[in-house]
């Protein structure tokens, strides 16, 4: 969360207004679901 809150604050340094959506979709037992799910999708497309 270090990371959001960071990030935050670089950008209202910039803009009156800062608005956030954070979303997760943690599940135990799965790792680089992204890096799957990209993966998965390129293959598709190439289909």
């Amino acid at each position: 969360m270090a990371v959001v809150k960071d990030a935050v604050d670089a950008v209202a340094e910039r803009a009156p207004r800062v608005s956030l959506v954070l979303k997760a979709d943690i599940r135990a037992g799965v790792t680089d679901g992204l890096t799957s799910k990209v993966e998965t999708i390129e293959r598709h497309l190439a289909e």
